[in-house]
């Protein structure tokens, strides 16, 4: 019987560490930040390999405008959404304030 790391090379274990950074990262994020944030975080981490992928020579990706609108239209509407908090606060408060008059 071989073991359970039996055929791992040094690859699977560079896989493994990036996968472990990642969610130590995330969870620090996380604790830090809100949940939102953090997908703005992943959206822009996308897009940054999108042009890693499209400007390296090593793959064999073109550069496509409909992906980049794409990756643009996730990060632009969640910021959307954290920018209209505050109004969206403010417009509440105004409200309530009517209200009472």
């Amino acid at each position: 019987q071989n073991g359970f790391f039996h055929g791992w090379d040094v690859c699977v274990g560079g896989v493994l560490l990036s996968f472990m950074l990642k969610a130590w990262s995330t969870l620090y994020l996380l604790s830090m930040l809100d949940s939102v944030l953090k997908s703005i975080g992943e959206a822009v981490a996308v897009l940054v390999i999108y042009f890693m992928e499209v400007s390296l020579p090593v793959f064999d990706a073109t550069f496509q405008v409909p992906s980049l609108l794409a990756v643009m239209v996730v990060i632009l509407s969640v910021a959307a959404y954290i920018f209209s908090k505050d109004v969206v606060d403010k417009a509440r408060k105004y409200d309530a304030q009517r209200s009472v008059r």
